[in-house]
């Protein structure tokens, strides 16, 4: 299984995508003007040039040796938010930003026997093949998924627009097979429900902000108001950002015009500031009270949109210090098939405060629930009987954190900790065997993420706020 922290999982809203995941940078559409009369200091890189392709041992294509003296300049810059995209991390770059790829548009999980269908998008090529909630995957492409992570089954099902994916499905107890042509897929970034034992609570989760984000945003309030909603709660944790213009946009619903949303300080531009006004979504705005949730994976755009809410509207934040990135990133083309992307600006809060590498910190800090903090299992071995190992450690934890049985950490599955899986498997109507399988792991896991979003400390502390 993959390393992950569990509470990057817990603000999950599908067990898995098929759809690409977001970007953590905040983009910017400027074009950069470039300095003329650089021909001299350029000299030693196109002498450097030309001694590899005449005098190399073998020959060197001439991209190769592009892009590879464009890295380095960028690497000399030491920067983790400026890279040289090519070919195919291109398309994916600008797919993630844009919200759409291409797929076969389905969600999915983990399960003992491989992967899991969980939905398929309406008008999708999954859902026109006819596939349905609980199909297991058998194979991708002849790979068989029973070691398969959603990670890897995802990025099988992704391609090129038009291509083709061969699946073997399972239903019950029958076996069958579908070939299905790749199509662009649009990726929601909103997502919204109202809160089932408060009807006038409504919960909007942002997953990133991409091209219709605002939107989408709009879209759902309206959505909640024809509900009879009356509070919100948008959830921005785990959101990597995105495009900057997207979280001025959101922000602004909230914002009353005139006051500020952001800053911008660059070399080229000098200091600007961005304020709340009527051109945005042709002036939508909403009164609704409003609390937003944040962690330590809120970042870029994210915490513009927190900030600008927090300083300009005095919404309420509630969770943990913001990831802390401050800086803002532009595209530029360099040719058909490639574009860099390098950091041109650092932005303020709306109180002219920096928060690069020191986070936002919320007006109500709760912490996550400590067993999230937890190890994720390593690999997919069944432990018997007085084996020892660091998933039989993780296995305890979580079986106490379930509060299945009250055991004493050892990483040894000695005879109490062989109970509790018994316990745990009957449960869950697993093979009673007492030994940590994979189908053990994946319910275990499952499990703790179904009672962190059922207990979610930060949502019950939002509650508190509304309700006053």
């Amino acid at each position: 299984m993959k390393h992950f922290s569990w509470k990057t999982l817990i603000i999950g809203l599908v067990a898995g995508l098929l759809l690409g995941s977001a970007g953590t940078f905040t983009l910017v559409a400027i074009k950069l003007g470039f300095t003329q009369g650089t021909s001299s200091a350029l000299s030693p890189v196109q002498q450097a040039y030309n001694n590899i392709q005449q005098n190399y041992y073998k020959p060197v294509s001439e991209k190769k040796l592009v892009n590879g003296a464009i890295r380095g300049m960028i690497a000399t810059l030491n920067d983790p938010y400026s890279e040289l995209f090519t070919d195919h991390d291109q398309t994916a770059f600008n797919d993630n930003i844009s919200g759409k790829i291409s797929g076969i548009g389905a969600t999915i999980e983990k399960s003992p026997t491989g992967i899991r269908i969980v939905s398929a998008l309406p008008q999708s090529p999954a859902a026109k093949a006819g596939i349905k909630p609980r199909d297991e995957i058998i194979q991708i492409n002849r790979h068989s998924t029973v070691k398969m992570s959603v990670e890897q089954a995802s990025a099988l099902t992704r391609g090129k627009a038009g291509t083709q994916v061969k699946l073997v499905l399972k239903r019950g107890s029958t076996t069958f097979k579908k070939t299905i042509t790749r199509a662009p897929i649009q990726v929601a970034s909103v997502f919204t429900k109202v809160n089932p034992q408060n009807r006038t609570l409504g919960q909007i989760t942002i997953t990133q902000f991409s091209e219709n984000t605002a939107k989408e945003l709009k879209k759902a309030i309206i959505k909640l108001e024809k509900k009879k909603v009356k509070k919100l709660i948008i959830d921005v944790r785990n959101n990597p950002g995105g495009m900057m213009d997207q979280a001025l946009a959101a922000a602004n619903i909230f914002v009353p015009n005139g006051k500020p949303l952001m800053t911008m300080v660059s070399r080229t531009e000098g200091s600007q500031t961005y304020k709340a006004n009527s051109k945005y979504l042709h002036g939508f705005k909403s009164k609704l009270p409003v609390v937003v949730l944040v962690d330590e994976g809120s970042a870029s755009a994210a915490e513009i949109f927190a900030a600008a809410l927090q300083q300009s509207a005095q919404v309420p934040l509630v969770g943990e210090k913001t990831y802390g990135k401050g800086v803002v990133q532009t595209m530029n083309s360099l040719t058909k098939d490639s574009e860099m992307k390098i950091t041109t600006a650092k932005w303020l809060t709306p109180k002219r405060q920096s928060i690069n590498k020191k986070g936002l910190t919320p007006t109500y800090l709760v912490k996550y629930p400590a067993y999230l903090n937890l190890k994720a299992f390593t690999n997919q071995r069944t432990y018997q009987l007085n084996d020892q190992a660091t998933d039989i450690k993780t296995a305890q934890q979580i079986l106490s954190a379930l509060k299945v049985s009250d055991l004493t950490v050892t990483s040894r599955l000695d005879p109490n900790t062989q109970q509790a899986l018994k316990d745990f498997q009957s449960q869950q109507h697993l093979t009673i065997t007492g030994t940590l399988d994979q189908a053990t792991r994946i319910a275990l896991s499952q499990a703790l993420l179904k009672q962190a979003q059922a207990n979610d400390p930060m949502q019950a502390k939002a509650l508190q706020i509304l309700s006053q």
